[in-house]
């Protein structure tokens, strides 16, 4: 057999002493240890595996055996619990390896029976340590065994999730029971400590749900690891959804014996899911519904969804929305991937599909769906909102402008009376550069006066008190430069959309020049009925000075040999007609009844024409200079004014040296930037000035009469010595021409009179100023014709019919255009050349008369005769017609006939006027 094949091979000392003992006759002895050898032996070949060989190699090596051991020892390699008990193969092995060493000692005496003891013994003590070390060994075995189960224990009570160990079920007899649960399962189904032991783990599914009892039941049967989600019941019958993960546990021989479930309390998870759900079907629905466009792009910016908005608003399906990047839709886009982080608003400008541009708001937001990050963009298009804030901007500026160009000063208050806001003008009244710098401030602090600030202020606390606007109230301001104001200002309560009072509102407006012209007006409102007194004379007393001065002329040149001193009353005579009709023409001229004729004139000739004539005027006591400035003083005026001006400064100037002096007469062109930069010309250039300085070394003024120097009638003089209108017809002259005068004087200083006159660019015409010779027989060639004369005065047709019949015209007079038509009526055969009428007659005036019998004779001549023109009555349609204005001369009137006739022959296209013998010059009728 084999295992005697082995026991003869392995101790082969126990065979050499039993046959040694055979031979001693010690055959019983031997035979009892050689079978208490056989059986442990074959004892320890039942419980040996094969592969266990090393045993082998320990019985007849202790010294492997024990550097084996230590080895182990070292690796702290743990004895399997039971080794002792199973396997047998420590005890057994050593008792194997020493009885056959020690029992033959027994029987052998001597020496060599101590040997054997002694290597007895050597085997003994070291079965004794092996057994010590198996001992060791196998109780650190045992104790980490126990630290690993209460381990085990205190991890499975410290879990959250619920654990149980059922066994059972595999057969039909078979029920499955829990034979353990930890305490998270207790809490979880409501159980007291260790109270499920025992149950059945389907109990615990929810009756109501039969399709997860049937899930339950077959997961903790079956014998593969199953993970099932049911919802399942408390022990005091609430329910609570719970995971199950069931695990199946097989023994060592492979059989399935007990089944490890884990469970784990669902309900907060599958309540947090179904908001989540919830969550994201709202939000889907707001997606989809969204008023605004919503786009979501990943980090690339590659357009991962639009909304049906932004599909609407960009002209894209949503298909071709996934094809682009968000990128490529907006215009002069800035990298979104710049900005990390949080919520980023910007405005920006966007390309629809058929390429229109429109303005949005966009806001980004970063958003986490199925696990990817996402941007989302909210587009929002403002093209409504930029319209609406363009207009509303539009209606700002224009309320702006409004209150920055109206010429007047508006102004808002709070219940304190402090300024809240201004426009420009009220700042620039009150001496601030900017309606800023009068917020938050008072009229104390403003106003220079406290008497003005006080008034100002009482006005506003009645307005906050009363409620009652208060209009059209004059209030006195001083600015800061002294400059003393009228101020005409209304206010109003200002209020809140409730209707409460929170301030006060004020409009004003500056009516310093309106008070000043209102100075002036009452000198017009004079200088109108001064003038309408001059129109209702003029023509009846320029009638009476017609005759006067015609028939002096007539006397002077009948009379040329007469003694010197009546011809000198005739010159005395005819000077007294002309002083008063420059007398009648002033007073014309203050009533715009006589506008003169304007043409480009030069001052400085006018003052050369006139400086012999003032050299006799003055007097030798005192000295005319001039002072002209070289280049010529062109000026749009009328020659006679700029004479009168002249005349008039010079006379006032005379009368103020009684003991003589020095008159000074200068003139210069000024630039344009050294005066007024305001006034401009019409041609949107800077204007230039003609300064005329009249400088006198006489007695001077006080301030009291140069304040009232240009009042009509205003004279310091005697009443035999000035009217009073000479410096106010210079006045009138000055502003006519679009000028200014000033005044320097002082009470034995002198006195300076500055005029500033517009200059004209320009040639001046030749001048037509003739004077005429004395006789009227010399001057005027003799002409032939028939004339009608019609003129209600009867001295002064005598005197025409006589001036005209003496140069050869066949005369025939009337005294009034409805004799003049009778006369025509009864002489049918009668052809005339002329007309010589007056312009303003009772009935038929001189006009409508010219118009009819141009009618019957389409070549008659014309020539009007009149004190003055009104404006009313015009001459513009008689073309070739001569005015005459009265007084004239009989040498005027000659002049003026024949100048008719050549123009009505030549069918010249201007109309010319005839002035006075003194004038002598043929001037065109005054415009309306």
């Amino acid at each position: 057999m084999e295992w005697c094949t082995q026991v003869t091979a392995l101790h082969s000392p126990v065979v050499v002493n039993l046959a040694y003992n055979w031979t001693r006759d010690e055959l019983l002895p031997s035979l009892l240890l050689f079978v208490l050898m056989g059986t442990l032996i074959l004892a320890r070949s039942r419980v040996w595996n094969n592969s266990e060989t090393s045993e082998w190699v320990e019985l007849f090596f202790p010294t492997k055996l024990a550097s084996d051991t230590t080895e182990r020892n070292r690796q702290r390699e743990p004895l399997p619990p039971g080794a002792w008990s199973v396997k047998g193969n420590g005890a057994t092995g050593m008792c194997s390896a020493a009885v056959p060493w020690i029992l033959p000692g027994l029987s052998v005496g001597g020496q060599a029976s101590i040997l054997v003891y002694l290597v007895g013994a050597g085997v003994f003590l070291a079965l004794g340590r092996w057994l010590w070390r198996k001992w060791w060994r196998y109780r650190a075995s045992v104790r980490q065994d126990v630290h690993q189960l209460r381990l085990l224990a205190h991890s499975l009570g410290a879990c959250c999730d619920g654990v149980l160990v059922a066994e059972g079920g595999r057969s039909p007899n078979s029920p499955l029971r829990i034979v353990y649960s930890n305490p998270a399962f207790d809490r979880l189904l409501g159980f007291a400590e260790s109270e499920a032991v025992g149950l059945s783990p389907s109990v615990l599914a929810d009756q109501a749900e039969p399709d997860a009892l049937e899930a339950v039941r077959l997961a903790l049967r079956g014998t593969q690891i199953v993970r099932l989600e049911v919802p399942s019941r408390r022990k005091d019958g609430s329910r609570v959804w719970t995971e199950w993960q069931i695990v199946p546990v097989a023994d060592q021989y492979g059989r399935f014996t007990h089944t490890v479930a884990i469970i784990r309390d669902t309900t907060q998870r599958r309540c947090m899911e179904q908001q989540l759900r919830e969550s994201e079907a709202r939000f889907r629905s707001l997606f989809e519904h969204a008023a605004d466009a919503i786009v979501l792009f990943d980090s690339s910016g590659q357009v991962v969804d639009a909304n049906p908005c932004a599909c609407q608003s960009f002209g894209y399906g949503r298909e071709e929305f996934r094809q682009y990047r968000f990128q490529q839709l907006e215009v002069h886009s800035e990298a979104v991937d710049s900005v990390t982080g949080g919520t980023q608003t910007r405005e920006c400008l966007y390309r629809r599909k058929d390429g229109s541009v429109f303005p949005a708001e966009v806001r980004y937001a970063w958003i986490e769906a199925s696990g990817q990050r996402l941007r989302m963009a909210l587009i929002r298009d403002v093209s409504r909102r930029r319209q609406t804030e363009l207009a509303l901007r539009e209606r700002e500026n224009l309320l702006r402008n409004i209150l920055a160009a109206i010429p007047c000063g508006v102004f808002w208050k709070d219940r304190e009376l402090r300024y809240v806001g201004c426009n420009e003008q009220v700042a620039r009244d009150m001496g601030f550069g900017q309606p800023e710098q009068l917020i938050g401030k008072t009229d104390y602090e403003i106003v220079p006066l406290r008497t003005e600030a006080e008034f100002f202020r009482s006005c506003d606390q009645r307005v906050l008190e009363t409620g009652q606007p208060l209009m059209y109230i004059e209030e006195p301001l001083t600015t800061r430069d002294g400059i003393c104001r009228t101020l005409l200002t209304s206010k109003v309560p200002l209020r809140d959309p409730q209707g409460t009072i929170i301030g006060v509102v004020g409009v004003y407006q500056d009516i310093s020049e309106r008070k000043r012209l209102e100075q002036q007006l009452f000198q017009a409102q004079k200088m109108e009925a001064v003038g309408r007194l001059a129109g209702g004379i003029a023509h009846d007393f320029n009638n009476l000075l017609t005759i006067i001065r015609g028939n002096a002329d007539l006397l002077r040149a009948q009379l040329n040999d007469a003694p010197n001193a009546l011809l000198e009353r005739l010159d005395d005579l005819r000077l007294a007609a002309d002083r008063a009709a420059a007398l009648v023409r002033q007073l014309l001229m203050f009533s715009r009844q006589s506008s003169g004729q304007v043409e480009l004139v030069d001052l400085n000739n006018v003052i050369r024409g006139m400086a012999s004539m003032l050299d006799r005027l003055l007097g030798e006591r005192i000295r005319l200079v001039t002072d002209l400035s070289a280049e010529p003083a062109t000026l749009l005026a009328d020659y006679s004014h700029l004479e009168q001006v002249i005349m008039n400064l010079a006379v006032n100037a005379g009368d103020a040296m009684p003991q003589g002096g020095t008159l000074t007469l200068a003139t210069r062109l000024l630039p344009a930037t050294t005066l007024d930069p305001v006034r401009h010309s019409p041609n949107h250039l800077p204007q230039r000035w003609i300064e005329l300085r009249v400088i006198d070394t006489g007695i001077g003024m006080t301030d009291a009469v140069k304040n009232r120097i240009f009042e009509p009638f205003f004279t310091t003089k005697g009443p035999d010595k000035g009217t009073g209108l000479g410096l106010a017809t210079v006045f009138g002259i000055v502003q006519r021409l679009g000028g200014q005068i000033r005044v320097e004087s002082a009470p034995h200083r002198g006195t300076t009179f500055t005029l500033l006159l517009p200059w004209t660019a320009g040639q001046p015409a030749p001048s037509t100023r003739t004077p005429l010779p004395p006789l009227l027989a010399s001057q005027l060639n003799r002409q032939n014709g028939r004339l009608l004369l019609v003129e209600d005065e009867d001295a002064l047709r005598k005197l025409a019919r006589i001036a005209l019949e003496s140069q050869g015209y066949q005369v025939y007079e009337a005294p009034d255009a409805e004799t003049a038509l009778q006369l025509l009526e009864t002489h049918a055969d009668l052809t005339f050349d002329i007309l010589v009428t007056d312009l303003i007659m009772p009935g038929i005036d001189g006009r409508e008369l010219a118009q009819r019998l141009l009618q019957r004779y389409p070549h008659l001549a014309i020539v009007f005769m009149s004190g003055y023109v009104p404006d009313s009555i015009p001459l513009d349609a008689f073309a070739t017609a001569v005015f005459l204005a009265k007084p004239f001369t009989p040498s005027d009137l000659c002049r003026g006939v024949a100048t008719a006739a050549q123009r009505q022959g030549a069918r010249v296209s201007s109309v010319d006027t005839v002035t006075n013998a003194a004038a002598a010059t043929i001037i065109s009728p005054p415009t309306s």
